[in-house]
């Protein structure tokens, strides 16, 4: 099933852990799902949304596996979504400053690394997401990617 998405052409979907302190951004459902297959390893609940603050909402097969989203019947909640991305934001800001050696891989410092956060502040939440690293298999040179995962469900 392939999902259908009210969001013109822009078809990325966000995934926010539930407790606000990871999240991604994919191209597409097809890119999510891939991903899914390789099995990368989520250490908590998520949720998902469409660039409109829409929620979406996951379908599993008989062995749990996800195979698509469906749109929600509520309407989008940009700011919402927006406060959640916000708050993931600060938790990695946070995170990176009690371990800075979680820069040292992309040879970046503490100033550069939180000078280079996004500003999730303007009321165009889909220009937003793309501030926003994508999720990029085996990523090795964005620091804010890899500082999510490293970030992602820590205290």
């Amino acid at each position: 099933m392939i999902m259908t998405l009210t969001a013109g052409d822009d078809r990325r979907i966000v995934l926010i852990a539930a407790d606000d302190t990871f999240c991604h951004v994919y191209q597409d459902l097809s890119d999510l799902l891939s991903t899914a297959d390789h099995g990368e390893k989520l250490a908590g609940a998520v949720e998902f949304f469409d660039v409109t603050g829409r929620r979406l909402h996951p379908v599993f097969s008989a062995d749990w596996r996800l195979e698509s989203l469906d749109a929600g019947a509520a309407p989008a909640q940009p700011e919402a979504v927006r406060q959640r991305l916000t708050a993931v934001l600060a938790h990695v800001a946070r995170y990176v400053r009690s371990h800075p050696d979680v820069l040292a891989r992309s040879r970046i410092t503490l100033e550069q690394a939180l000078a280079q956060l996004p500003r999730l502040d303007g009321p165009d939440l889909p220009h937003e997401i793309g501030t926003l690293p994508d999720h990029l298999e085996h990523d090795t040179g964005n620091w804010l990617h890899n500082a999510m995962h490293a970030a992602g469900w820590a205290d």
